[in-house]
């Protein structure tokens, strides 16, 4: 089947009006039940999308993906048009860079066939195009710290060294100039592989960024590149080799690394106050140089924590709070995070506590205020991913439980609901398990008999609550494909969603508020008997939560199952639809005690409540905190 210009053009388009679809636009909206109403309405016609979006992929992309499908001339000028569409490599305008990346792959191995029949100038420039998409993907996984980034580092450094293979004096002149300008462009980008390394490595892991670096100095002084491409903007290609150079200070470096990232940024600082151009000040600031000047300088020993911290404040109180371009989410996001990161093992004092508390607050309202259907957004959820990660609980500011779930109701609502619905379920279970079987709860901490169960009735349904407000929080982390909306996911996407347990339950153990909640937030998808579900490695038999593990999971299905809005483009079950599903699975999907608990007529009448009344409140309260930017209005107390 013939791929037309046309039906890929018309995918992207769907793609971007799903976006639109599931984040209406609250300024039009009046109340709660017409929100509500538009958001039933939205994800009805997004399932349609959906469909027809997989039908393009099923039928017109999918089966040119096999590496042994040979592609005709047409078919892979179509595949680079929409890979193109789906991910802007100049302005990072992000559609889809997942699907993007895996049509590029495909290209990259068609070229390389070609590059053996002798075409070389299209095997250049792809190979040069996949070193910056190899960068976009390890910066997304960077975030889960798995070791599949380096796996993926180590092969596009490789691919790096072949293209440098091309820039040699004998071979470049072989070149078309577009294959020419692709080698230079993209080659020094091969420094970023490197970016945001958050383990310590030895000195010889850093020689290979600055090994990158040295090489575009030496072509960029060398004339002979200058004449073979004297419309090649020269004075970009500087910049970006110490804007490169300074990036690097956002990993943690060893003394003489920093020294270095140093030297960079300071060039880049100096370049962009006395040579800087429009076009170079459309993606980076001034301040952003002098952040990653600092960063490099604190780990260079040339200034103190304390010295880096106020100036880095001090930059965040002068943003423009309503600058929603890629230099206003630096300033906004990029900024304060790099304020945590810095003060994160730091002795505080009063006034850093109360720096913590506006910056907190400040960061929940620009995520509130941002355009979720900008092209820029996708990237506040790599950055949003920083903020759990060097998070401090610091008296006086909020809690790590309080933070997350007002960065949940300000960049998915969904979730937002579908984490409150999971709490007041699971609170309503083990009410109700306690006054049927209150055994079942013997062996929590400090509760070695029924008597002390009873006894401490309220501490252990308080501490189900709030595990359960918390079982979702490593979904922070994968934002961009939890809102995937617009076709199936791809393998690699599912895989990312299986990580968010375990990262959640690493992020819950660094904080008092959390910590206790690390075995509920890491089991919370296995089946009851361990037999399935994720992470493997994991077996809730040992954990004296056992009991609280079982109720959480059950209630996150049940939600799930039940919920029409965000989470499915079905109809939702009923209470009797999911009650058969938790019988039929007794034993293995599903504790046994949970066949009796269902069967009550209590839990049901108490459940059939929580999933029409409080739902429906959930989202009226949700509409009026977004409508009306109440930040106070995300709190756990005033939600219940």
């Amino acid at each position: 089947m013939s791929i037309e210009t046309r039906d890929l053009e018309e995918y992207v388009d769907r793609m971007k009006q799903i976006r639109r679809l599931s984040t209406p636009d609250l300024e039009k909206v009046e109340d709660a039940g017409e929100y509500s109403r538009i958001l039933l309405d939205n994800f009805s016609m997004i399932g349609k999308m959906a469909g027809e979006n997989r039908k393009v992929i099923e039928e017109l992309v999918k089966p040119n993906l096999s590496a042994d499908v040979v592609l005709t001339d047409e078919v892979r000028e179509r595949l680079e048009e929409f890979s193109d569409l789906l991910f802007d490599e100049k302005t990072f305008g992000e559609v889809d860079i997942n699907l993007s990346d895996l049509i590029t792959n495909r290209l990259m191995e068609d070229d390389i066939r070609s590059a053996d029949s002798g075409d070389t100038n299209g095997y250049v420039i792809s190979i040069a195009k996949k070193v910056q998409r190899d960068y976009i993907i390890i910066s997304g996984l960077t975030r889960f710290r798995t070791k599949k980034a380096e796996e993926i580092r180590k092969a596009a450094y490789e691919n790096y060294k072949e293209l440098m293979g091309y820039i040699e004096k004998d071979r470049f002149a072989t070149l078309s100039e577009d294959a020419r300008s692709s080698a230079l462009h993209f080659s020094i980008m091969a420094t970023l592989l490197f970016e945001s390394t958050e383990e310590e490595q030895p000195e010889e892991y850093w020689e290979k960024p600055f090994k990158v670096l040295e090489e575009g100095v030496r072509i960029l002084e060398d004339p002979y590149y200058h004449e073979m491409l004297p419309e090649f903007d020269w004075g970009k290609y500087e910049f970006r080799i110490y804007y490169y150079g300074s990036f690097l200070a956002y990993s943690r470096l060893s003394v003489g690394t920093a020294k270095k990232a140093y030297e960079y940024a300071e060039k880049a600082v100096d370049f962009l106050k006395n040579r800087g151009r429009d076009d170079i000040h459309s993606f980076v600031n001034i301040e952003q140089e002098e952040d990653l000047k600092f960063l490099a300088s604190i780990q260079a020993g040339y200034i103190s924590e304390r010295e880096a911290a106020d100036a880095f404040y001090l930059t965040y109180e002068n943003r423009d709070r309503e600058d929603y371009t890629l230099t206003g989410i630096n300033k906004n996001l990029d900024t304060p995070a790099s304020f945590f990161r810095i003060t994160e093992k730091m002795e505080l004092g009063e006034k850093d506590a109360e720096r913590y508390y506006t910056i907190e607050r400040s960061v929940i309202d620009y995520l509130l205020h941002i355009p979720k259907t900008s092209s820029t957004y996708l990237k506040c959820v790599t950055l949003v991913t920083n903020f759990p990660n060097y998070f401090r609980e610091v008296p006086g500011a909020m809690t790590m439980e309080e933070f997350c779930l007002k960065m949940f109701a300000a960049m998915h609502p969904p979730t937002y609901i579908h984490i409150n619905m999971v709490a007041d379920i699971t609170e309503s279970l083990v009410r109700h398990l306690f006054d049927i079987a209150p055994e079942r709860f013997t062996g929590f901490p400090g509760c070695d008999s029924v008597e002390s169960v009873i006894a401490n009735r309220e501490r252990i349904t308080d501490f189900a609550y709030h595990a359960a407000l918390c079982h979702d929080l490593g979904k922070l982390f994968i934002l961009d494909v939890i809102t995937m909306y617009g076709r199936s996911l791809l393998d690699e996407e599912f895989a990312l969603i299986k990580k968010h347990p375990v990262i959640g339950a690493q992020i819950a153990a660094k904080n008092n508020s959390t910590k206790e909640y690390v075995d509920v937030i890491k089991g919370h998808h296995l089946w009851y008997d361990c037999s399935r579900g994720y992470p493997e490695e994991f077996d809730t038999f040992k954990s004296p939560y056992k009991t609280i593990i079982d109720i959480v999971m059950a209630a996150d299905c049940l939600d799930a199952a039940t919920d029409s809005v965000g989470r499915s483009y079905n109809k939702g079950k009923n209470f009797d639809d999911y009650k058969k599903e938790v019988i039929e699975g007794s034993g293995t999907r599903y504790a046994p005690f949970l066949t009796e608990l269902f069967n009550d007529p209590g839990v049901k009448q108490d459940v059939e409540y929580l999933l029409t009344e409080r739902r429906n409140d959930l989202y009226r309260k949700t509409f009026k905190i977004l409508k009306n930017n109440e930040i106070d209005g995300i709190s756990i107390k005033n939600m219940r």
